[in-house]
């Protein structure tokens, strides 16, 4: 063998012993801070997550600094079917008015989606006290541009978007746990409110949220979270820029002057990771939960005359729920009741008018076999419209709507996320073209039933196109790999 073989063959050597040394301390470093990295870099909520996804662990040799990679790819195909009169109009927009808007070639609806195309970055910076995460999303979803008012045009009659899968920045925060059970949070994230949009878009137990859930959803905001985890129970407690306010600078008019948020949550029994997903695996043990919440923002008092709103032209608002869930030998039962009450500064019923609304959701889940998982879902909402007749022509009947979904699931691991097949059914037992007719400035049809909330039929995520008639049917396939 000649001098230069044995370089090389020397050379080789030591690389595959380096190489093996540095996956060795990779592995134990990843194991020894994978409880300090799971909160945050797996279930990608707000509160702490079941269990770690795999992605990928890049770590220093002192261990001090890590970073994982993952993310979510949900794959969807939707069909939905609606009936109409004879006398619809193929309207941009359903008219709560007439009950137009679905035409015959409307009434079958299908196709494929990618309503989620997530990465995320997580990891610690300097200790294991000190964590950051990073999450972004390629969305491809549709919305009604018409919500707001501002996107129909001679160019786009419709009134429909697409974000043309679009990178949107959803969380970017760190997070310093201090030894004490207390830890605090800054950047950008969800606020603790609504539980079901608290666990992660990869843990949800049926294809996607309720409807009711996607109406009165925070969503991400910017602002400073403290948080106190005991045995039984643990408090979140956050000040930020309101409701629904990411990605905006200070001056930004959809923020509020400020905004409070405070949620408590109540251990009986179990663990808390079993709190943070709906599932519950065969042989888990028996969990009792029980939690609430409550956020109040104002605004219009600070900022420029362009700030006189908040999230749409309420000036203060309040949201509240509470919600419970028990879980045990494979399977599960959550419900949970919400409500809401804006008051503006100005609208079409004269200044201080006010509006009410409520939503309520109960679910269920039970795994017939180790990786079959059966499961049924039944939400409503209801409005109470104190703007009386301000509404006009564009009066809203009923002011009810309540939907049911039941499906399966096929976990291709045994518990665990990382990989399942789903198929449900999303029945809405109201008009829910009627969703499009409540809004806060008195103008019917532009789709704020709650006011701010751009989220009104259609809701693709919801599997609710809105229909003049009772009965729209959603029927939904998808394939989910958490990685």
């Amino acid at each position: 063998m000649g001098h230069t073989s044995k370089m090389f063959l020397i050379a080789g050597a030591a690389l595959s012993l380096a190489g093996t040394a540095m996956a060795a301390e990779s592995t134990d470093t990843s194991r020894a801070y994978n409880n300090e990295l799971t909160a945050d870099a797996a279930g990608r909520t707000s509160l702490a997550a079941p269990k770690a996804s795999n992605g990928l662990t890049i770590t220093d040799g002192s261990g001090n600094f890590s970073m994982r990679i993952g993310g979510l790819i949900q794959f969807r195909y939707t069909a939905d079917f609606r009936s109409g009169g004879v006398n619809d109009t193929d309207l941009p927009t359903p008219s709560p008015a007439t009950g137009g808007g679905v035409t015959g070639q409307d009434k079958a609806t299908i196709g494929f989606s990618l309503p989620r195309t997530q990465i995320y970055f997580a990891g610690m910076a300097g200790s294991p006290e000190l964590t950051y995460y990073i999450q972004g999303n390629f969305s491809s979803v549709s919305t009604n541009g018409t919500a707001n008012g501002s996107n129909v045009s001679a160019a786009n009659p419709t009134g429909y978007t697409s974000n043309n899968g679009s990178f949107v920045l959803e969380d970017a925060y760190i997070k310093y746990a201090f030894d004490n059970n207390w830890d605090v949070r800054f950047g950008q994230f969800k606020l603790p409110i609504l539980y079901e949009d608290l666990i992660g878009d990869g843990y949800q137990q049926s294809i996607d949220r309720s409807f009711v859930t996607d109406v009165y959803r925070q969503q991400r905001s910017q602002g400073i979270q403290v948080g106190y985890t005991a045995d039984t129970f643990r408090v979140l407690g956050a000040f930020s820029d309101g409701w629904r306010s990411a990605n905006t600078d200070y001056n930004n008019p959809n923020e509020s002057d400020y905004a409070v948020t405070l949620r408590i949550d109540g251990k009986f029994a179990g663990d808390w990771n079993q709190w943070n997903q709906f599932s519950s695996w065969q042989n888990s043990q028996f969990a009792a939960f029980l939690g609430g919440a409550v956020n109040w923002q104002q605004g219009g008092k600070t900022g420029t005359p362009g700030d006189a709103q908040v999230n749409l032209n309420q000036a203060n608002y309040l949201l509240w729920t509470i919600d419970g869930q028990v879980k045990g030998n494979g399977w599960n039962l959550y419900g949970a009741f919400i409500g809401s009450n804006a008051r503006a500064l100005s609208t079409a019923a004269g200044p201080s008018a006010s509006l009410n609304s409520y939503g309520w959701q109960i679910q269920g889940g039970w795994f017939a076999t180790q990786q079959i998982e059966i499961f049924g879902r039944y939400d409503g909402l209801y409005a109470n419209n104190s703007l009386g007749n301000a509404q006009g022509a564009g009066g809203v009947s009923p002011r009810c709507w309540n939907f049911i979904d039941f499906g399966v699931n096929y976990y291709l691991f045994p518990e665990s996320q990382t990989a399942k097949i789903s198929a449900d059914c999303v029945i809405g037992l109201n008009k829910s073209q009627n969703l499009q007719a409540i809004n806060f400035q008195g103008v019917a049809g532009t789709g704020q039933f709650v006011p701010g909330s751009t989220v009104a039929a259609p809701n693709t995520n919801a599997g609710v196109l809105g229909s003049p008639n009772a009965g729209e049917v959603a029927i939904r396939a998808q394939f989910q790999l958490l990685f």
